[in-house]
C-alpha cells in the first residue's frame, strides 16, 4: 500500500511539474501548507485532517494543477482512507453529559398563572356579590370595591410587596423583568445532574 501511495503522490508532484507551477504558488492559492502538499506528494497524508476537509483539501490542489477532481479524488480516497484515531479503551475519557432536571415550561407555568387569576377572579366576584346581597347596593361597585380591597390583602398574605419600581415596570411592559441574581441564589439549582 505505502508503494501504491508514494507512486500516487509521484504522478501528483509529475503532473504539477509539468505545466510548471509551484508548491508555493498552491499554497498561496489554496491556503493549505506547502508541507501538507509536500507530504502528499511523497505519499504521507499523515498531518492532514480527516473526513470532509481532507478531501477538501485534495480536491484543491487538483483543481490547482490543473487535473478534473472527480476521478482522481476516488483513487485518493481509496489510498489514503479516513482510519480513526484508536485509543486503548482503558485510555478513552469517560464521556460526559450534562442533564437538566425536568421542569414546567414556560406553557404550563403561563397556565398555572392563567388557573390562579381566574380564581383570584371568582373569589373577588363571589365576595362583591355576597356584599352587594347583604347590602343595600348595587353588585357592580361593590364588586369594584371588592376588588380594591382583595390586592393588598392578598399581597400581605403571600408576602408580596408593590414597590414604586414594581408598579412602572408593570405600567411599562406587561410582563415584569426579573433582577439579576447570581447563580448560588436560583432557586432549584441544586437540580443540576451531571451523569459520567
Amino acid at each position: 500500500m505505502t508503494d501504491a501511495r508514494q507512486a500516487f503522490g509521484l504522478m501528483l508532484r509529475t503532473r504539477r511539474e509539468q505545466i510548471g507551477i509551484t508548491l508555493p504558488d498552491i499554497a498561496e492559492s489554496t491556503k493549505i501548507s506547502v508541507a501538507l502538499l509536500s507530504g502528499l506528494e511523497r505519499g504521507d497524508v499523515s498531518r492532514w485532517p480527516k473526513g470532509i476537509y481532507r478531501r477538501s483539501f485534495f480536491r484543491e490542489y487538483v483543481v490547482a494543477i490543473g487535473l478534473l477532481p472527480e476521478p482522481v479524488l476516488n483513487d485518493f480516497v481509496r489510498l489514503f482512507p479516513d482510519e480513526p484515531a484508536a485509543a486503548p479503551a482503558a485510555e478513552k475519557p469517560a464521556e460526559l453529559r450534562l442533564e437538566l432536571a425536568a421542569r414546567d415550561t414556560s406553557a404550563a407555568i403561563a397556565l398555572k398563572r392563567v388557573a390562579i387569576v381566574a380564581g383570584e377572579l371568582a373569589a373577588v366576584t363571589a365576595l362583591g356579590t355576597i356584599a352587594a346581597w347583604v347590602l343595600p347596593v348595587d353588585a357592580l361597585p361593590t364588586i369594584g370595591l371588592t376588588a380594591l380591597a382583595y390586592y393588598p390583602i392578598a399581597n400581605l398574605c403571600v408576602d408580596r410587596k408593590l414597590s414604586a419600581r414594581g408598579l412602572r415596570a408593570l405600567v411599562r411592559s406587561p410582563l415584569p423583568r426579573p433582577e439579576p441574581r447570581s447563580y448560588e441564589e436560583i432557586e432549584g439549582h441544586e437540580e443540576l445532574q451531571v451523569s459520567f
